[in-house]
């Protein structure tokens, strides 16, 4: 299935007191490039992000921006000194032993020992930070997908309709083919007809047509071309990136083009190669925005 390299998408997440924003947008390019611009108290999370990116996009230049803003409010937790604790019961029990102190030390008496309890902020959120980032990611390439996917059928029609009129032009150019080349025989043998006054060399008229003949055919670049097509058909309907293979095929076929052009000696196969470059051109085009 053909997939563009273009594509937009934006997701917005909220954690306590803090908002991530997350715009992703793909555009062509020969490789996969990454463009990340990330507030730098989420730095250390592109690492990250780059690698859960590579899950979604193969190929095309992918520009991501990220913004943050309010702030996570401080993680408040509890310390508690055991060993202070333990002691500080210790001490007690020894007490009550020593001096026959009746009653029992309650809970409100271990909480009030200084040092033994105490309730600190931590400012480390940095992986529910990046939890939250990521997520915001995915949900940003997965549109980004979507419409990638979207405008990847509307790619693959428009080939579709410039591959089948590429083809129609080579099947008139091997239809052709014979006629030019009893065109040129028949010229030739009016010309030498005109020089030997009617006595005609028929050794030397079969020489030089089948010097013309084996010059002028275009029947192998012809076949090349029917090939080429197929494959790149292959590529248009095959799973995974194939923009890079479709773009190689269509310098081979405009290779075979040239050839035909040059080969043909004939106004008509003369317009059907300019036709068929005007094709290919429009073929690259747009195989140039496929992944």
């Amino acid at each position: 299935m053909v997939m563009s390299m273009t594509g937009f998408g934006r997701a917005v997440k909220q954690t306590s007191g803090c908002i991530i924003q997350v715009e992703i947008k793909t555009v062509n390019h020969r490789y996969r490039e990454y463009h990340l611009k990330i507030p730098q108290q989420l730095s250390n999370t592109e690492m990250a992000l780059r690698n859960r990116l590579g899950k979604y996009f193969n190929r095309g230049r992918v520009e991501v921006s990220v913004k943050m803003t309010g702030q996570l409010p401080a993680r408040k937790e509890l310390h508690i000194d055991w060993d202070l604790l333990d002691s500080y019961d210790h001490f007690i029990q020894e007490i009550k032993k020593k001096y026959s102190v009746p009653g029992d030390a309650v809970i409100s008496d271990y909480l009030r020992i200084q040092d033994a309890v105490e309730v600190v902020e931590s400012g480390d959120r940095a992986e529910e930070l990046s939890t939250v980032l990521i997520s915001a990611a995915d949900e940003a390439a997965e549109q980004v997908l979507r419409m990638r996917h979207a405008e990847g059928i509307a790619l693959s029609n428009e080939i579709h309709s410039y591959i089948d009129e590429l083809e129609e032009r080579v099947l008139k150019v091997k239809e052709q083919a014979p006629a030019v080349l009893k065109k040129y025989t028949d010229r030739l043998k009016n010309k030498l007809s005109e020089l030997m006054q009617d006595h005609i060399d028929e050794s030397r008229l079969l020489a030089e047509a089948a010097i013309f003949a084996d010059k002028a055919d275009i029947s192998e670049e012809a076949a090349r071309l029917h090939s080429h097509i197929a494959q790149f058909r292959e590529a248009l309907h095959a799973s995974g990136p194939t923009g890079r293979k479709m773009d190689f095929i269509i310098q081979e076929m405009n290779r075979e083009v040239n050839t035909i052009g040059s080969k043909g000696n004939d106004s008509f196969i003369a317009n059907l190669a300019v036709d068929m470059k005007v094709l290919l051109e429009k073929l690259r085009e747009q195989v140039q925005n496929i992944e």
